[in-house]
């Protein structure tokens, strides 16, 4: 009889955005069991130099490690574009990161007139550059930092008049550019993608690398034979604030969610 095995998958962020993510991996693994953790004592990454990114992702991936991970998704754009390579050097499984979703928007493009919203480090990093020369050359990108949304989205209240006015300010500035996509380049910003599009009042396609992530992890995965989905939510910051955009996620079998320095 063959044995059964479990596929385990590790992903990790600088904070709660990562949750949607998981969620995207969930509908694409349904059989996986996943562990998640989120830095949310150290968001925003955007903030932090390179040195402090890759010392914080090898405490996280050697964690996971030792929780028998198959892969890790990196579910944060910084240190996908900053420090994903030095990880695939350090450490013999496979790593799925991930970028602003550059290429998918210039076939959504119909005028040429690309935004792009990510942190300040990510429209900086050559990763993130390498990406956009080479799919957008021909296009006009209007690349904007997000600067205050992450930490007022791990406040957790995706709703608050604060956020509110943040985005409506970022949606004046790209409206006045005449895009018709808009690329949300961090997974924090994906939580308030409703509110985005409620603020907008030109026709804009919203687009995020979530459902790329999944497919390619689902690439890579291992075969999986009668196994049961779980999944396991760790935090740096607070658990109260997981536990939430876990339930506002609908993020099923979460057998726990556990305060976890590194």
């Amino acid at each position: 009889m063959q044995k059964s095995l479990s596929l385990r998958i590790g992903v990790f962020d600088s904070g709660i955005g990562g949750l949607t993510v998981l969620k995207s991996l969930q509908q694409s693994l349904p059989e996986a069991h996943f562990v998640y953790y989120a830095d949310s004592q150290n968001a925003p990454y955007g903030l932090r130099d390179v040195g402090f990114l890759l010392a914080y992702s090898e405490r996280i991936v050697q964690y996971l490690i030792c929780r028998e991970v198959d892969l890790i998704v990196v579910a944060c754009n910084t240190v996908t574009t900053e420090v994903i390579d030095q990880l695939r050097e350090l450490y013999p499984l496979p790593f799925v990161g991930i970028e602003p979703a550059i290429k998918p928007a210039t076939k959504y493009s119909q005028n040429k007139s690309i935004g792009v919203l990510a942190t300040a480090r990510t429209l900086q990093s050559r990763g993130y550059k390498r990406t956009r020369d080479k799919y957008a050359k021909n296009f006009k990108v209007i690349e904007r930092p997000g600067l205050g949304l992450v930490e007022e989205i791990e406040k957790g209240v995706f709703d608050s008049p604060v956020l509110k006015r943040l985005v409506q300010s970022f949606v004046d500035d790209f409206e006045c550019q005449a895009i018709d996509t808009l690329v949300l380049g961090c997974t924090h910003y994906i939580l308030i993608k409703p509110l985005f599009e409620s603020l907008f009042t030109t026709p804009v396609t919203l687009l995020d690398a979530n459902e790329a992530v999944a497919r390619r992890a689902q690439e890579i995965a291992k075969p999986i034979i009668e196994v049961f989905q779980m999944v396991e939510c760790y935090t740096s910051g607070s658990t109260e604030l997981l536990e939430a955009v876990v339930k506002h996620l609908e993020i099923a079998f979460v057998k726990n969610i556990e305060k976890l320095t590194l």
